[in-house]
């Protein structure tokens, strides 16, 4: 609590010498919810997080949601059929209700972080198409009902579209991504799951969240999908974008067209877990999916003993158009979470390359406030201005 009071009350100062607002969420009051993730006690599955109650005095000042970074997808929850285990992330809960942030629970159905039981008998054999139905019904009810009228969002289907270029059309294509869910129940099983999830708490605003939607073939085929399932009466409400970017990638134009274009369908949009490496992009592919992996090479690890104030400038200066786009749609833009509390604690660190050290956030690696941070705020002072 001392620690608490004396962050509160330094950074309070500063602010206010340089007239801005003193934290994220009184500064962007107006326009959206501001958002972290819990990382909880465990970091990368097995190493201990030693830095969880200066995360959690940060995320009290700075946020007004959370989100559960990895404690409610379903390796977590249910690692062994029927064998739930809640004790994390009703930790987290716990928290969110003291400090009385808004809640996103993170994720019901993934390709990744799935414990292989769900797909396989006690033989090893593929299970039939019933009875996977039957899992995901259990897993999503048993999950939304422990939650039921205490989270306010639930990430139901994570990253289900994937998108291929097609050299003789020069254009690319976007299909549903090949996972088991898909093998044996057919696209059918992201329709099973929001209706199950509704019928569990008709409540909760349930979204579909996907990264690349800046691709425009993926983010027409998102768009044609939410549409689609609510034609039919499922209950899908939004749209997460998670928004791990780069200093220079993707374009400003390609970000305004994911904005542009939610607001046009009347799909309420998340920035669901916003980050700005300032590393190369080591990624085979310009994307964020955690299934590829490379060796650690120093080209992609340029900063280990410390960024250029340069590059932080950098930084500042992307995260600031970024903000200008976001606050110019935030009729339509509901929610901006950062994927991480502070630089020292992020998953750039580790994807796709184990060992490197990113700075992708507004807090940097000894809990000070990035120039970043500054620029950010910048936008809503200058917004005031305008207005």
């Amino acid at each position: 609590m001392k620690y608490r009071i004396f962050f509160v009350g330094l950074i309070s100062l500063l602010l206010q010498s340089a007239g801005l607002a003193n934290t994220l969420q009184e500064a962007f009051s107006e326009h959206f919810l501001m958002g972290t993730v819990w990382h909880g006690q465990p970091v990368e599955g097995h190493k201990k997080n030693h830095f969880l109650e200066k995360e959690k005095a940060i995320t009290a000042i700075e946020f007004n949601t959370i989100t559960a970074e990895n404690c409610m997808k379903p390796a977590a929850l249910q690692p062994e059929e029927g064998a739930f285990s809640f004790a994390e992330s009703d930790a987290m809960m716990a928290y969110a209700q003291a400090q009385d942030l808004v809640v996103v629970g993170h994720t019901l159905v993934w390709k990744n972080a799935t414990p292989d039981w769900f797909f396989l008998d006690k033989h090893g054999a593929q299970v039939s198409r019933e009875v996977l139905i039957t899992r995901l019904k259990t897993h999503i009810r048993t999950v939304v009902e422990h939650y039921r009228g205490r989270i306010e969002y639930w990430d139901v289907v994570n990253e289900a579209i994937d998108t291929r270029w097609l050299p003789k059309q020069k254009r690319f294509e976007a299909f549903y991504k090949p996972t088991p869910w898909l093998e044996i129940i057919g696209p059918e099983y992201i329709e099973i799951a929001y209706r199950a999830a509704h019928e569990a708490d008709p409540s909760v605003k349930l979204l579909y969240n996907d990264y690349g939607l800046h691709n425009e073939a993926k983010l027409d085929f998102t768009l044609a999908m939410i549409a689609d399932l609510k034609s039919r009466g499922v209950q899908i409400y939004g749209l997460g974008y998670q928004g791990h970017l780069f200093i220079d990638q993707p374009a400003l134009v390609e970000i305004e067209r994911v904005l542009s274009k939610a607001q046009q369908a009347q799909i309420p949009l998340h920035i669901t877990e916003l980050d700005v490496s300032v590393l190369p992009n080591a990624w085979k592919h310009r994307a964020a999916s955690v299934e590829d992996r490379f060796a650690l090479a120093a080209e992609f690890n340029p900063y280990a003993d410390g960024v250029p104030e340069e590059i932080l400038a950098l930084q500042a200066k992307r995260y600031s158009e970024l903000f200008k786009l976001l606050v110019k749609y935030s009729d339509n833009v509901e929610r901006v979470t950062f994927w991480g509390v502070w630089d020292g604690n992020s998953w750039r660190d580790y994807r796709p390359m184990l060992g490197r050290t990113d700075y992708p956030l507004l807090i940097g690696r000894n809990f000070e406030r990035k120039p970043a941070y500054a620029a950010v705020l910048q936008v809503v002072a200058q917004q005031e201005k305008k207005d």
